[in-house]
């Protein structure tokens, strides 16, 4: 079931951002939602985040192969946990899925056009360093706050497990 769920996370966000940049491109948006806060425009970005790497020849290959080896790791991993009979957590699954469909997203954009359509952007002429990105962007970000948020808190080994550390001390008490 939770292999399911993932396919249709990753079924859901990747037309989603695909058809919102299609809209943004076909529209060429340009307007306000909240004045000072959220406008829609459409953008294009050559490089990664805020435009890094932007200008220069070799990054796109450098992205699109980076892209690639994420993409596989996410599906090989998807796959060993499938023929291992591993059990996998929904919420980690849910996250390897939206960092997946997001990194695609933006993989089919470099690919198809030499660049990202960006059309989201928040914070426009203010002080607030603004930031202006796409659908898939949000899903990567999302999807890799989940994956932190997994490993710190909700993993069986997680760092910040409730009772983790009280069972360590009981542990180390009996042993003493």
């Amino acid at each position: 079931m939770v292999y399911i769920i993932s396919l249709i996370v990753m079924a859901v966000v990747l037309a989603l951002d695909l058809i919102t940049k299609y809209f943004a491109e076909l529209k060429s948006f340009d307007f306000v939602v909240i004045p000072e806060l959220l406008k829609f425009e459409l953008t294009y970005n050559t490089g990664a985040a805020f435009s890094f790497l932007g200008n220069s020849k070799w990054a796109m290959p450098l992205f699109i192969t980076l892209t690639i080896v994420v993409l596989l790791a996410i599906l090989g991993y998807f796959i060993f946990c499938i023929v291992k009979k591993r059990k996998l957590s929904k919420w980690f699954a849910v996250a390897l899925s939206m960092s997946f469909a997001g990194a695609l997203g933006n993989m089919i954009d470099r690919i198809a056009f030499g660049k990202v359509r960006d059309f989201i952007y928040v914070f426009y002429n203010t002080d607030i360093f603004p930031a202006i990105f796409n659908v898939a962007d949000m899903a990567l970000v999302i999807g890799l706050i989940m994956v932190v948020i997994y490993f710190l808190f909700l993993d069986k080994e997680a760092v910040f497990k409730k009772g983790k550390n009280k069972k360590k001390e009981e542990d180390a008490e009996n042993k003493g």
